[in-house]
């Protein structure tokens, strides 16, 4: 019978590509697998349904009432600590082939682990003897691999691969894995009567709260490592060596210039949530570290490489009161994927740039922006947000009314029809549309028979709201497509392009004028700019080989001409002469927002000069002259 259960194993293990050893080769050993029958003597009966019972029950985690030879309980036992030091890996188990000779039958169980780039699988036996004609499973480590035996059982490791850098536009990283080491007291280390002390005398070297530190030490369990601080290693005080107690412990993290540089940009990187676990089916786990937002997360996958996954055969610890064995077994490897390099990506962002305009916000009270284009090539050389922002992307993903600077592409949408920044338009104080009747703002003072470059420069409302007559929806979200607006791009990044869908005749007035339906962020009205100011249609980019094309309509040479004159007449004469000298063309704008009787004014500017497009935006403000103008001549001064 012995020779016949060691042909069924090398069956099982032949027909599953794995070979324990030569044995069945060799003169004297084990007999052909030809000599087990694939089907029971008509006598007894399958156990077909037997072995697809235990399947289910190992991939349940649970064989307490699978019908065996020995006690359940016990081998439930047996499989906790096989799996013990898996970390939460555990396979599912599929019945295979059966094989019998005379009151014995080995059946084959595939063995498969979500792990790693394309998982693990195996085969193993099982086998059952009969007894009172019912097929009852001989309890064996072996049934979960064949070469576990009751000393041994599987151990999981994983060893991250170092995580790509972000880079900035000179190919510097912005964004890299590095070495921090966590200083603390292990509490374990010295007597209890020494951990207020010594925790002050650290507290003090490390120039942190004294009286919180120790508070913190002595409010944990008397063997904890509490940690003060985390810092580079350059930055640890010599005399930390000489603290009794004390310990040092280096981690990896992924740093920036600073924890809040480009933050709602680059995103974090952090344990995976469990929804992030369940949806990955098997490929992650509380041991990874992953994107959580931003690009860390859009490029998670090429940042994050492959890790080193291994699982090993190793000894189980002695049985409590039981002597440890004097020669445990050196752990073999079972399964392993190798680490891979992990790759970075290359952004467009100007660190110096978005620095600055990181410190212009730094004290900005309320939501403000900054975006600014590379006029060359589209690239996006800084998009920075006020500390009240947090981590959302407001600069680039921000859904606002762009108010007046979308007169912009009001006025290319008016000169297809004909209208001419020459052109004589009428600039009444008040014009109804229905049964809503749009003014200028507060002290405009240039209204009737004007040029629609006067219109334009010192922003007539009712001069655009007139053009709505002529212009309509459809031209009108044309006219945004070809200055880089109002088409959903994926630009390699969270990034919005706005919205422009009027749909009533007061909404397409409305919208002529920037309010109404239409949205945009602050990089889209960037994305204007530099449409006006290159002369092309812009679709900005953030990461190098993930740049969208635009599909609209392209800007003209004449047309992008006449926008020039006129956003550079407003610069000369008009609402932006504050920006003299630092932009060549600009376009102001408000827009008013919040529930009736308790509006509020957002703040625009979009302007360009000879290398760079700008938008400045406010969310609570006065004009785009007074309030949003001061943070582009703070960021180019």
């Amino acid at each position: 019978m012995r020779r016949f259960l060691a042909a069924a194993l090398t069956a099982v293990l032949l027909a599953s590509g794995c070979t324990p050893g030569d044995e069945a080769d060799t003169p004297g050993g084990a007999e052909s697998p030809a000599s087990a029958a694939a089907s029971p003597p008509a006598d007894l009966p399958e156990a077909t349904s037997e072995l697809a019972d235990l399947a289910a029950a190992l991939t349940a985690n649970d064989v307490s009432t699978v019908a065996m030879t020995t006690d359940p309980a016990a081998a439930q036992e047996d499989l906790t600590t096989i799996f013990s030091g898996m970390d939460g890996h555990y396979p599912t188990f599929e019945a295979g082939e059966l094989a019998y000779e005379g009151e014995q039958a080995v059946g084959t169980l595939t063995v498969s682990f979500a792990m790693g780039e394309d998982d693990w699988s195996y085969a193993t036996p099982a086998t059952f003897t009969l007894q009172d004609g019912e097929w009852l499973l001989e309890w064996a480590p072996s049934v979960v691999h064949p070469e576990l035996t009751e000393q041994t059982r599987l151990r999981f490791a994983q060893e991250e691969a170092r995580r790509g850098p972000i880079n900035d536009n000179t190919g510097l990283a912005l964004v890299e894995e590095r070495a921090l080491y966590e200083v603390g007291l292990d509490k374990a280390r010295i007597d209890e009567g020494q951990w207020a002390t010594v925790a002050a005398q650290l507290a003090g070297l490390l120039e942190m709260d004294a009286e919180a530190y120790t508070a913190k030490v002595l409010g944990a369990g008397p063997r904890a490592f509490v940690i003060a601080k985390t810092l580079p290693q350059v930055e640890i005080p010599a005399g930390v060596a000489d603290v009794p107690g004390r310990h040092v412990r280096e981690i990896r993290a992924v740093l920036g210039p600073s924890s809040t540089f480009a933050a709602s940009i680059l995103g974090t990187v952090g344990e995976p949530t469990a929804e992030m676990i369940e949806a990955s089916e098997g490929k992650l786990s509380v041991n990874d570290r992953v994107g959580r937002s931003g690009l860390q997360s859009r490029y998670d996958e090429q940042l994050r490489g492959v890790p080193m996954m291994r699982v090993d055969l190793v000894s189980r610890a002695a049985p409590e009161g039981a002597s440890p064995s004097p020669t445990p077994m050196e752990p073999r490897t079972l399964f392993q994927q190798d680490e891979s390099v992990s790759e970075g990506i290359d952004l467009s962002l100007d660190r110096d740039l978005q620095t600055k305009a990181e410190e212009v916000l730094s004290t900005q009270e309320g939501l403000a922006t900054l975006v600014v284009i590379n006029l060359a090539d589209g690239g996006v050389l800084a998009a920075a947000q006020s500390p009240t922002g947090g981590t959302y992307p407001h600069a680039t993903f921000g859904k606002f009314a762009p108010g007046s600077t979308f007169k912009v592409v009001s006025a290319l949408a008016m000169m297809r029809h004909g209208v001419g920044p020459s052109s004589t338009v009428q600039c009444p104080a008040t014009l109804p549309v229905d049964t809503y009747t749009f003014g200028n703002y507060t002290g405009y003072g240039h209204t009737g028979a004007i040029t629609l470059t006067d219109a334009f420069k010192y922003s007539c409302n009712t001069a655009f709201v007139a053009g709505a007559e002529q212009v309509t929806s459809e031209q009108l979200a044309a006219a945004a497509g070809s200055l880089g607006v109002g088409t959903d791009y994926d630009a390699g990044f969270t990034s919005n392009f706005g919205t422009v869908a009027p749909g009533s005749r007061i909404d397409r007035a409305a919208s002529m004028i920037g309010q109404g339906q239409v949205t945009m962020s602050p990089l889209g009205m960037a994305s204007v700019a530099a449409s006006v100011g290159s002369g092309r249609t812009v679709i900005p980019w953030l990461v190098k080989g993930h740049e969208a094309k635009p599909t609209a309509a392209p800007l003209t040479a004449a047309e992008a001409q006449g926008l020039q004159a006129m956003m550079k007449a407003t610069v000369d004469t008009g609402t932006a002469q504050s920006l003299k000298g630092t932009m060549i063309g600009a376009k102001t704008g408000t827009a008013q927002w919040g529930p009736a009787g308790q509006q509020q004014t957002h703040a625009w500017m979009i302007a360009y000069n000879d290398t760079v497009a700008v938008s400045a935006f406010v969310e609570v403000g006065d004009s785009g002259g007074t309030t949003a103008a001061p943070l582009i001549t703070a960021l180019f001064s």
